[in-house]
């Protein structure tokens, strides 16, 4: 189900979307599609396990890593990495891991990458 759900609405990743086109946005934003973002939610898991999950602020945490759309719908999570992991180390994870499902944009077309983490 979350193949059909969590994917592109574009699988070609072409459209930009009409938002962007607007002048408040342009040239800032041309040939961006989506945006990319980490996150950490705090989880439960067995006592003898919680070493492996303990992320930079205390507590188990898995880390996430999101694409979405500007609609605001998601064309890609990734869910991994115990605990405190780098950005650069998480993209590139995915890229090589899940290189035939990632969602790929053409030549000239971009993610947005977010510099920022949201806790939950």
């Amino acid at each position: 189900m979350a193949v059909e759900i969590i994917r592109p609405s574009d699988p070609e990743l072409r459209i930009v979307h009409d938002r962007l086109r607007d002048a408040r946005f342009a040239p800032h934003f041309d040939g961006f599609i989506g945006a990319i973002d980490g996150l950490h939610i705090p989880v439960i898991v067995p006592n003898d396990e919680i070493v492996n999950h303990i992320g930079r602020h205390g507590y188990p945490t898995p880390n996430i890593m999101a694409v979405c759309d500007f609609d605001m719908r998601f064309t890609s999570i990734v869910v991994g990495w115990l605990g405190s992991a780098h950005d650069t180390r998480i993209s590139r994870d995915t890229l090589v891991k899940y290189a035939d499902r990632f969602p790929h944009p053409p030549i000239g077309i971009h993610f947005i990458y977010m510099c920022m983490k949201i806790l939950f």
